[in-house]
C-alpha cells in the first residue's frame, strides 16, 4: 500500500549516512572502500573483501549505529545494532529477500 511505501521512504531518508555507506560499499563493491593511504592492502587477502558479483544481502555489524536498513541497486543492507544493549536482531528471509528487526 502506499502508506508502506511511504514508512519505507521515511526509513532511508531518516538514516542519511547509513544510505550513503550502503551506497558506497555496493559502487565500489568492496568491503573496505578506502584509498591506500588511508588504510594498507594486504593484497593476498584483499579478494575477500569484494563484493563482486553484488550480492543479494549484507550484514554489517557496527555497534556505533543504531539498527538501519537500506536497499541499493538489488542488495539490501542491514545494521542489527548492537545485540548486548537491547537483544534486538536482524532476520533476513532469502526467498523474500526481506529484512527485519526483532
Amino acid at each position: 500500500t502506499m502508506e508502506e511505501e511511504e514508512e519505507e521512504v521515511s526509513e532511508w531518508e531518516r538514516r542519511p549516512l547509513f544510505r550513503h555507506l550502503a551506497a558506497t560499499l555496493v559502487q565500489q563493491a568492496h568491503l573496505c572502500p578506502l584509498p591506500i593511504a588511508q588504510l594498507p592492502v594486504y593484497w593476498e587477502h584483499d579478494h575477500s573483501l569484494w563484493l563482486y558479483p553484488a550480492p543479494h544481502c549484507v550484514v554489517l555489524g557496527d555497534r556505533t549505529e543504531q539498527q538501519a536498513l537500506a536497499k541499493f541497486e538489488d542488495t539490501e543492507l542491514v545494521n542489527p545494532g548492537c545485540f548486548a544493549d537491547d537483544g534486538s536482531f536482524a532476520v533476513y528471509r532469502p526467498a523474500t529477500r526481506e529484512g527485519e528487526f526483532s
